[in-house]
């Protein structure tokens, strides 16, 4: 291979990592398996590039998310820094610092970032405004795209238009036009995807296009033809096979029998061959096979008929597929796709109106979304002067290489754009690594096949080259193995896209890991008892339907805490404990996230949620919305209910019934009036609300949403309530994020209650949901994410879960559908309204089913790629015996790739990966010696079973008779020790002084007790008058109260800032480089998360924070990483006569509490360092010493308590100054 340099001998990369990394001249494929450190590699070849003499503003390099641009920038910085260490030349030393410096403005982005770009430099190429702002709020898009739509269809709607009113009636129903909606919205985003969406749109019609007879449809020709021929082929296969099973019997009857079905299936074959349709549709159609012949189990052949039976079961199956997939004759399939093409040029025409109403709006707004900016990036790019592309050429002659990190991502659009800044002539010089196996984004248009064509092609050198890496350095071999299992015999070309053949297997690459036995994957399954009813899930604590596998979760993950579970470390190169933070669950969706929540809070378990479904339907923000509608309208009774019952009023069932009974009024609201002036035990609570619902409805005519939200929860203490409640800090961050989504609301230029709540409605009913925001970063806790969250991410120990939910086919039940190449398929609803399947919607509705099934196949490969060490597989049946029954469909199956048909009618991940493990020589010892199969699957693979139900999971409650003899021997107890409690309470307290002092004093309350560094005894505060120690008493506060954040001013303060820099200080990786990138990173990802304000992230000295770590104590603070700890919370017990002069009650102590910013243990005593962002005027150390003293005192005498080493020095890091002053 040219320009590939020998590789030494101890260098770690593998031969084709080598390759990888220096092969060119040429387009370049790199199919990487998960784990194969590509990222690694593709760093590599930029290096080796620049150590060449390129520039790295001569590369373009396109990633997929703007995380992976900044981890392949920080990645590119370390690595010249190296050479730059590493090189004496001083010409190459300069030309790699060159490179450093113009790293940050280099081209290392996503495509959508880079498409940006070349509008801000050439967008009077297309007379557009360069004035504009990029739509990335996801509600004032929403918005824009509803209001175009509405406009458009209410023009149609008064023009009373007949075909506009047919087209209504084929997808709206007799309750909304939400499905015709759906399509007009579908079909715009489909048509974006492609280079030409006019194109696209204009290709539907045509495609219905009538033609006189059947043969002469492309798409019958084409598709249903072959598709139905394969599928008559199949089945004589198998009949073929069944008479193999039975070649060396007795059995004549039913050898023939299955010849005559074979002479059955050749019929229609023939005919289909000759073009005679009509005639090969009524064979099929009236195809029937006989009744198969009875053998008595007592018969010497009785195994091998029933064994030839099963076969011809399967071939029964196909012939359903094959009927369904031609239902109609040629004549009324030729007349379907004529009606329908009035309908899909209706469609058309309102996408294209659609198209240019929703473009006006964003124009008069002076907004881009998205899509816009790969669609005017294109247009530029495509725009000649004169016969020449002025922007495209000067790309092409820019960029040496072009780089595209997740190839198996890209749709049409984007590979289209990139090809006109590649090179236009071979050999190209495109760079691409991806792994179509983990092409999991088709919902982003994403087209695998791009990938696929150019892995098929590229291997016989036509056009470029292909390399395959294989190694995975992630996953132990057992993990390794069994993902080999399962995808062997279950991805291939027809389900899966991709041969997952020897070169797609993965391949153990990190030897280092130690032997052991206690790594071979496990299946966790807990089989939901049908017989378990009501009162039984009760006693457990268990919801049979949902919950029951989460408790296996938890169990396990109790169980591996408490065991000790050992995990190899890497970094150490020893085995350690198992933590809570080396675990995680993947799961297909959010939609079980919060109950998932709930579970681990009960079991006291660490958890970290990226993000969850369901956020409306949370309780907190289900409450608000019911308040928020009863102020639009208090007549609404569903709402005005919800929120009496709800702890903002308080009132219980029988307290509504008693308003409904006091009253004949027919709304619940007049009734509620109406018993505001009967004497009640709850008419103080309604009096009470009904002034604040008063309050709150005047407020919500004249102030904004945001002010009215923070009101209410001012008003009702309902913030402060719900963060009491299980996971409580999250469900302030919901209520939080509400807010934050109503004054998205109305800064997109939308206003008003009543359209803020319809907006929400919208968001609701079209199933669209708001991420749940993150609460806080957690080290050590069990991460919980979906699939799609995972990938690119690797965990010690990983729990796939939820294995048996089934896979989502809504789209094929719909009256359309949609395909990237064929366009729409549609129903045709005719004068009776009975629905007819066209022959497009047939055909399309069979592709997109193997499409769809293959992106799941993907996911479940990406999920169980993503264990480094232990993997678990969780799920639910409803008994073994039906889960049995169910992979006992694969038992037969003799190919190591089991049918199309097989994998295509299961709908679960647990039964793929039940076919696949039925057949593996392990199986039967494992669950079930009388387990049969036709073939054995021999493989290194190694795996348990294990089976759990509710009663194995939670203990029940005592026995009933035994707690009500306890609770009446309590009783009685309670009743004899009220009256020494009575007595008890009357005493006269001995310590009277002490009720007059906090028993729990901060730090920051106490630190002026210190002001003096050369005094070595605590100082004590004096009571300076009795007002004062009647009323305040012996703490020392804080004058003011904090405002409530609805009532601050906008103006940022020094605090502010100086809290989000600590926050900074204590999140960032110190065992990675420390760089601005990587501090602006790290502030992105807590703005995205809501840890800090928007309005913040710009304000953060991050020049000082780099100035800390590149000083002295900085890098020790970088050396001592292992036993660095960062905002670590303190509390001891100090006597309160040494706080306080004249405080002479003996034994009466006080709590001290704060929170040290950081410490680290250097030769076996403490470091001890505090940070300050103040700005003194004068006296800087003199000053500071003055303020600080006291308070890094008291962290020396509980650090060195708690840790029993002495503090050897005190360090106060003035952050603003540079300045690190010893104490």
């Amino acid at each position: 291979m040219p320009n590939i340099p020998l590789k030494p001998n101890n260098e770690l990369f593998t031969d084709t990592q080598w390759q990888a990394i220096f092969d060119g001249g040429d387009n370049i494929l790199v199919s990487a398996s998960a784990g194969s450190g590509k990222t690694t590699v593709l760093v590599r070849r930029v290096i080796e590039k620049l150590k060449l003499g390129s520039h790295v503003d001569r590369l373009l390099i396109v990633t997929f998310t703007e995380a992976a641009a900044n981890e392949m920038k920080e990645r590119i910085q370390v690595a010249l820094q190296d050479a730059i260490n590493a090189e004496s030349d001083e010409q190459k030393r300069a030309h790699f610092s060159q490179q450093l410096m113009n790293l940050p403005t280099s081209h290392i982005s996503t495509l959508h970032s880079f498409c940006l770009s070349v509008i801000r430099k050439y967008y009077y190429l297309i007379d557009l405004d360069p004035n504009f702002r990029l739509l990335s709020d996801e509600t004032e898009q929403t918005l824009l795209m509803d209001e175009a739509l509405e406009n458009v269809i209410n023009r149609h709607y008064e023009n009373e238009d007949a075909s506009f009113y047919q087209f209504v009636q084929q997808f709206a129903n007799d309750r909304s036009d939400e499905g015709m909606l759906r399509l007009i919205l579908d079909l715009y985003r489909f048509s974006r995807a492609n280079d030409n969406p006019d194109k696209w749109l204009n290709h539907m019609v045509e495609s219905y296009q009538p033609v006189e007879a059947l043969e002469d449809y492309p798409i019958f020709n084409e598709y249903t033809k072959p598709y139905i021929l394969s599928l008559l082929a199949d089945m004589i296969k198998y009949l073929e096979q069944a008479l193999t099973m039975i070649e060396y019997t007795s059995l004549e009857k039913v050898e023939q029998l299955l010849k005559d079905d074979i002479a059955m299936i050749q019929a229609p074959i023939e005919s289909l061959k000759q073009n005679q349709l009509t005639q090969a549709f009524e064979q099929i159609q009236n195809m029937k096979f006989a009744r198969y012949t009875t053998v008595k189990k007592d018969h010497a052949d009785y195994d091998q008929a029933q064994l030839a039976k099963s076969y011809r079961e399967m071939a029964k199956e196909l012939l359903g597929n094959a009927q369904k997939s031609w239902p109609t004759d040629p004549e009324l399939t030729l007349e379907l796709i004529a009606k329908s093409q009035e309908i899909i040029k209706i469609a058309v025409s309102l996408t294209k109106e659609f198209m240019v109403e929703f473009s006006q709006l964003k124009q008069q707004k002076s907004v881009l979304d998205f899509n816009d900016l790969e669609h005017f990036a294109l247009a530029i790019l495509r725009h000649e002067v004169d016969g020449v592309s002025i922007a495209s050429d000067y790309y092409r002659q820019t960029f040496d290489e072009v780089l595209v990190d997740e190839y198996q991502d890209v749709n049409r659009l984007q590979e289209t754009i990139i090809s006109y800044v590649r090179k236009a002539e071979n050999p190209g010089n495109m760079f691409m690594v991806g792994d179509v196996k983990q092409s999991i984004y088709a919902f982003r248009q994403a087209d695998p096949t791009l990938f696929i064509e150019k892995y098929t092609q590229f291997a016989h050198d036509e056009g470029g080259r292909r390399i395959i890496l294989a190694e995975n350095f992630r996953s132990r071999k057992e993990v390794l193995d069994f993902t080999n299992l399962i995808f062997e015999q279950l991805m291939d070309q027809k389900v899966g896209q991709i041969e997952y053949d020897e070169a797609a297997q993965l391949k153990f690459g990190f030897t280092a890991f130690p032997s052991s036995e206690d790594f071979h994957t496990e299946l966790l399954i807990y089989e939901k008892q049908a017989e378990l009813d009501d009162d039984m899930a009760d006693e457990f604590g268990i919801d049979d339907k949902t919950q029951g596998e989460f408790h296996v979760i938890t169990n396990k993950i109790q169980e591996l805490i408490e065991q000790k579970f050992q995990i190899y470390d890497k970094k150490q190169k020893k085995f350690r404990d198992i933590t809570y933070g080396d675990c995680v669950i993947l799961s297909s969706t959010r939609k079980n996230h919060l109950h998932l929540l709930d579970i681990f809070a009960q079991k006291n378990i660490p958890v970290q949620l990226a993000d969850a479904q369901n956020y409306f339907q949370a309780t907190e923000v289900q409450t608000i919305l019911a308040v928020l509608k009863i102020i639009d309208n208090p007549l609404q009774d569903i709402p005005f209910v919800a929120v009496l019952r709800s702890p903002i009023v308080g009132l219980n069932e029988k307290q509504l019934a008693q308003i409904r009974i006091n009253s004949k009024k027919e709304r619940f609201y007049d009734a509620f009036l109406e018993n505001l002036s009967i004497s009640s035990g709850y008419q103080e609570k309604i009096t009470h609300f009904y002034q604040q619902l008063l309050k709150w409805r005047n407020l919500a005519k004249r102030d904004s949403l945001e002010n009215l939200l923070w009101t209410i929860y001012q008003d009702t203490g309902f913030l402060d309530f719900v963060g009491g409640m299980p996971s409580g800090v999250q469900r302030q961050m919901n209520l939080l994020s509400f807010i934050s989504r109503a004054k998205s609301y109305e800064q997109s230029s939308f206003k008003g209650l009543y359209q803020f709540i319809r907006f929400i409605q919208m968001m609701q009913e079209k199933e669209h949901d708001l991420a749940k925001p993150v609460s806080e970063i957690k080290e050590n806790a069990v991460q919980i994410m979906t699939i799609h969250q995972s990938k690119g991410l690797e965990f010690p120990v990983c729990f796939v879960v939820d294995l048996a939910k089934k896979f989502n086919q809504q789209d094929f039940k719909n009256s359309y559908i949609l395909e990237e190449k064929l366009g729409m398929g549609t129903k045709f609803l005719d004068e009776q309204e009975i629905q007819y399947p066209t022959l497009p919607y047939l055909v399309i509705n069979q592709l997109k089913k193997q499409k769809s099934f293959s992106e799941e196949m993907r996911k479940l490969y990406v999920a169980l790629t993503r264990a480094e060490q232990k993997l678990y597989l969780v799920g639910t049946v409803k008994d073994k015996e039906s889960m049995l029954k169910e992979w006992q469909k694969a038992a037969m199956q003799e190919n190591t790739v089991l049918s199309p048909m097989l994998r295509l009618n299961a709908d679960t991940f647990i039964n793929w990966i039940g076919y696949c493990l039925i057949r593996h020589e392990s199986f039967a010892k494992e669950v079930d010696e009388s387990i049969a199969t036709a073939m054995t699957i021999q493989h290194p693979a190694k795996f348990g079973i294990h089976f759990y139900q509710a009663d194995q999971l939670v203990a029940p409650e005592q026995n009933s008779s035994e707690s009500l003899a306890e609770t009446s021997q309590q009783e009685t107890a309670n009743h004899q020790a009220l009256d020494e409690y009575i007595q008890q309470m009357t005493k006269a307290y001995d310590y009277p002084l002490s009720t007059k002092t906090a028993s729990y004093q901060s730090v920051s309350e106490l630190k002026r007790l210190y002001e003096d560094p050369d005094e070595e005894k605590l100082n004590k505060l004096v009571w300076q008058n009795r007002w004062q120690q009647e009323t305040q008493g012996y703490r020392k506060t804080s004058n003011e109260l904090a405002m409530p954040r609805f009532m601050q001013e906008v103006k940022i303060t020094g605090a502010e800032i100086g809290s989000a820099t600590h926050k900074l200080l204590q999140l960032i990786d110190v065992t990675q480089p420390i760089t601005p990138d990587s501090l602006h990173q790290l502030a992105q990802r807590l703005k995205e998360n809501q840890i800090l304000d928007e309005k913040l992230v710009s304000k953060i000295p991050y020049q000082h924070i780099l100035w800390f770590f590149q000083s002295t104590l900085g890098q020790r603070v970088i050396q001592n990483a292992q036993s660095l700890k960062r905002e670590v919370p303190f509390a001891m017990l100090k006597e309160a006569n040494e706080i306080f002069q004249d405080f002479d009650e003996k034994e009466s102590h006080m709590l001290v509490h704060g929170v040290v910013d950081g410490y680290f243990i250097e030769n076996e005593q403490i470091i001890l360092f505090d940070f300050k962002t103040d700005y003194f005027k004068n006296n800087i150390e003199e000053t500071a010493k003055e303020r600080y003293y006291g308070q890094l005192k008291l962290y020396s005498q509980a650090l060195s308590q708690a840790l029993q080493l002495p503090v050897s020095e005190r360090k106060l890091v003035l952050l603003t100054h540079q300045k690190i002053l010893d104490f």
